[in-house]
């Protein structure tokens, strides 16, 4: 790949993201790392113990939201060029304002584009309703100033849609392969359990996963195991549901952790609430289970729906109703030749398509695209 005898540095930026994050440092990084590329990495502490890797990483302090806006970009940006890389890799929306001014000083830029901003940012809890046209205003202005860069890498092809076609790659968030899923063997000798990995929120459907645990449809003697950040207003909510009682709650886990969790569980859960941002999405999750041999209970969204059904990989629900997730859930408890061929087919399409491993050669013709450009 590599044609000089130095080889080519690269920097991956985030002033967002912790320096653990999956999708930037074990998937992206270090895959670049192995096609011979010196990469450095500079991103935000991490609340979680990170696995070794051959990055070079440098850690920011973690900053309140707007402090991190104002600030932590600039911090971020400056640490990124005193590594000396030629080739930018800028992960955050708040650090576009950087791409001319790398550019004019002669680095070839990357932007990774993780989610179709301006749909994603009217959706945030936290953005008032008043504030939501200005919000999008923004987003879409952030999007025209990353169209600077020399090439654009997005999760989705949903994404990919608002950059030039000619300078744009869909890198999709597949998880890698690991040895202890290739023998973990059958689904049925699992716990009688369902999983959820990832952020919880209200947003990402935590009430409802909870209150269907406590919903008469549930099956006897099932449980959630739930592994994730969660805020405390919002842990003390579910604590008072009767469906908490069915919940093994874990806290926030390392990657691996998580990974480790879905080996023990029959079903997978992503019940994400009916947005545009999330119809479009292609959850991490959600291939994780696939990759861990167990079928997923998910929000019946149309591009979900098309991998879902195509696959015959998991059930969909109405995300919205407590009853409808339980009744899901009491299927494949009382159906076990379902729950088989599902999680086969699951595990199946993992190891054949829906891997990261098909994802490292689009990368790194992106990168011999920025070179180039």
């Amino acid at each position: 790949m590599l044609e000089h005898t130095e080889p080519i540095h690269v920097v991956h930026v985030s002033s967002v993201h912790p320096w653990t994050d999956n999708r930037i440092h074990y998937r992206e990084c270090v895959s670049l790392a192995g096609l011979g590329y010196r990469v450095s990495l500079v991103a935000v502490e991490s609340r979680i113990t990170g696995g070794p890797s051959p990055v070079d990483v440098t850690v920011l302090p973690r900053r309140p939201r707007l402090q991190r806006m104002l600030l932590g970009s600039i911090a971020a940006v400056r640490a990124a060029i005193r590594t000396g890389a030629s080739v930018f890799h800028l992960h955050d929306p708040e650090l576009v304002w950087a791409i001319p001014v790398l550019r004019a000083m002669g680095k070839r830029v990357i932007y990774d584009a993780h989610e179709d901003l301006p749909e994603q940012v009217v959706s945030k809890e936290y953005v008032h309703p008043l504030a939501r046209p200005l919000m999008r205003a923004t987003a879409h202005l952030v999007v025209r100033v990353a169209r600077l860069s020399n090439h654009v890498v997005t999760a989705t092809e949903t994404i990919a849609k608002r950059f030039p076609s000619g300078r744009v790659s869909v890198v999709h968030n597949y998880p890698p392969l690991r040895e202890e899923e290739g023998s973990a063997g059958s689904v049925a000798s699992r716990p009688l359990s369902v999983a959820y990995i990832g952020g919880i929120s209200e947003i990402r459907g935590a009430e409802q996963m909870i209150d269907a645990l406590g919903n008469e449809a549930f099956p006897v003697g099932w449980r959630l195991e739930l592994a994730g950040p969660m805020g405390e207003s919002l842990a003390e909510r579910l604590q008072r549901s009767p469906g908490w009682e069915r919940t093994d709650y874990l806290g926030h886990v390392t990657p691996d952790e998580a990974r480790d969790l879905l080996l023990r569980a029959r079903v997978g859960l992503v019940l994400f609430r009916d947005t545009q941002a999330h119809r479009d999405a292609l959850p991490t999750k959600m291939f994780e289970y696939f990759a861990a041999g167990i079928p997923v209970i998910a929000s019946d969204f149309p591009l979900w729906r098309s991998i879902i059904d195509r696959l015959e990989c998991g059930l969909l629900v109405d995300e919205s109703s407590p009853s409808s997730i339980a009744a899901a859930i009491a299927k494949y408890a009382h159906d076990p030749e379902l729950l088989e061929r599902h999680a086969a087919n699951a595990r199946r399409a993992a190891v054949e398509v829906l891997n990261w491993s098909q994802e490292v050669p689009v990368l790194a013709a992106a990168y011999e695209s920025a070179r180039k450009e």
